[in-house]
């Protein structure tokens, strides 16, 4: 692999999980890290999708809001 190094140190029981899980992936220990770590990397380059959750509800009726179950 061309390119930078780095050194990782893991507890025991992660790096365990961590060779289950490369294992079961028929990976090694170095592609399921550097696979992780694009991963991460692009998930974090995309932008945010915008969410509607905190917005109020557009009402088209002004007194509806008084009437309305909804608080």
């Amino acid at each position: 692999m061309a390119g930078k190094k780095i050194l990782l140190t893991l507890n025991p029981e992660m790096y365990d999980y961590l060779e289950q899980k490369a294992k079961g992936s028929f990976m090694t220990m170095q592609e399921l890290i550097t696979d992780t770590l694009r991963k991460v990397i692009v998930a974090s380059q995309q932008p945010a999708s915008k969410s509607k959750a905190g917005r109020p509800p557009k009402v088209d009726e002004p007194f509806l809001e008084y009437f309305s179950r909804k608080k």
